[in-house]
């Protein structure tokens, strides 16, 4: 059977995103892709699919867009040439060729003794945690007024 397609042309992305889902679900059609045409936030949606299902879901999406002040045009292809299907909606992964692969390189390990060395463990050393002065009194989670440093902050 012979596929069709359909463009339906949308103010905004929002908008081009409801009448793909409204017309995917009026009607058994595939959604190619949505492009951003070259102004004022214009989306294409592509669509292919026989040519009732493609009409039947042109016709939704425009008049779903058309409620929404959003549509700037629309048009169903019944029969378009080979060179129309092929060039216009294949997927951009098809289109573009795989990435090489990058090559594994094995993680080499660092012996123990070359590790880097541990950092001293200044939170035993530290009590306080307004002023960070291991001098204070004042434990986490008691009151600001039993700091060394309470009324100082921001003096130089």
């Amino acid at each position: 059977m012979k596929q069709s397609l359909g463009l339906l042309e949308v103010s905004g992305l929002a908008l081009a995103i409801s009448c793909a889902d409204v017309m995917a679900k009026a009607a058994s059609i595939t959604l190619v892709g949505l492009e951003k045409t070259n102004g004022s936030g214009w989306m294409v949606i592509k669509i292919i699919g026989d040519v009732a299902s493609v009409q039947a879901a042109i016709s939704t999406g425009v008049s779903f867009a058309d409620q929404r002040d959003g549509l700037v045009a629309h048009k169903v292809i019944s029969r378009p040439g080979d060179g129309i299907l092929s060039h216009s909606v294949t997927p951009e992964s098809e289109s573009e060729p795989a990435p090489a692969p990058t090559p594994v390189v094995p993680h080499e390990e660092i012996p123990e003794d070359h590790a880097a060395p541990e950092a001293p463990q200044d939170a035993e050393l530290i009590s306080c945690n307004l002023c960070l002065d291991p001098a204070c009194p004042r434990q986490k989670g008691e009151p600001r007024s039993l700091c060394l440093h309470s009324g100082k902050r921001g003096e130089a």
